[in-house]
């Protein structure tokens, strides 16, 4: 609404006294006054965000039992030694928000199997893995980035995380083949966002992780999402 629609509304209002026409009136001589003062930016703000809904892209995890189990290649480990369990945390704790009839094995339990079993995880079928962990389930989560560099500018400072995941069915030894599969990446900031300086290498990965699994999670229930970008439980 322009300014001279409000003058024109604000003179028909004086002869009304409908309070729903008058609050409507002042909520856009309002706005008219901010957008003079401040400029479209405030406006971005203060306008009402619309959003869609999704539905997930796998939804039928139910009342299953899921074991998160995250592979990362050495390079990422003597980076960070605790990256597997950094993101199976993330992932774990934005599923069970989202997916409540679902259970979850604890990452205390998966890095006890990974690090300390003595076993060779790694070579093993998904559906023996379910059987060590006591799972329906196995999300695996291949590490493919983990880093604190921009992807298109290396001296600019940003955590990534990017992987690809994999939903397998562990109750049935005859199905090698995953029920879903999908790759995630998560940047922060985000792109399009200048890199922020005032944030340590650890503060960045944190952060980009709890995207990363906040995404993961996304793919296995429905959903909102906000028009302007921003995502929306």
């Amino acid at each position: 609404m322009t300014t001279t629609e409000i003058q024109k509304a604000n003179r028909v209002s004086r002869g009304t006294r409908n309070p729903a026409i008058l609050r409507r009136l002042t909520f856009y001589s309002l706005l008219a006054v901010i957008q003079f003062s401040f400029g479209c930016q405030a406006l971005y703000f203060l306008t009402p965000d619309e959003t869609k809904d999704v539905k997930a892209e796998y939804g039928k995890i139910g009342k299953a039992t899921v074991g998160v189990v995250v592979w990362a290649d050495h390079a990422t480990l003597d980076v960070d030694p605790k990256a597997r369990r950094r993101v199976c945390d993330a992932v774990i704790y934005e599923m069970k928000r989202n997916l409540p009839d679902a259970r979850f094995i604890s990452g205390k339990k998966i890095a006890d199997f990974q690090e300390n079993s003595g076993l060779d995880w790694q070579g093993m079928s998904h559906h023996d893995v379910a059987r060590e962990l006591n799972c329906d389930l196995v999300l695996r989560i291949d590490l493919l980035e983990y880093t604190t560099r921009a992807a298109d500018t290396r001296e600019l400072r940003k955590g990534r995380v990017h992987g690809s995941v994999s939903l397998y069915d562990g109750s049935d030894a005859a199905r090698p083949d995953s029920l879903y599969t999908t790759d995630i990446s998560a940047t922060f900031p985000p792109s399009g966002e200048a890199s922020i300086t005032d944030m340590d290498e650890y503060d960045l990965l944190r952060a980009a992780i709890e995207q990363f699994g906040q995404a993961v999670a996304k793919k296995f229930y429905d959903h909102k999402e906000s028009l302007r970008g921003r995502d929306a439980r």
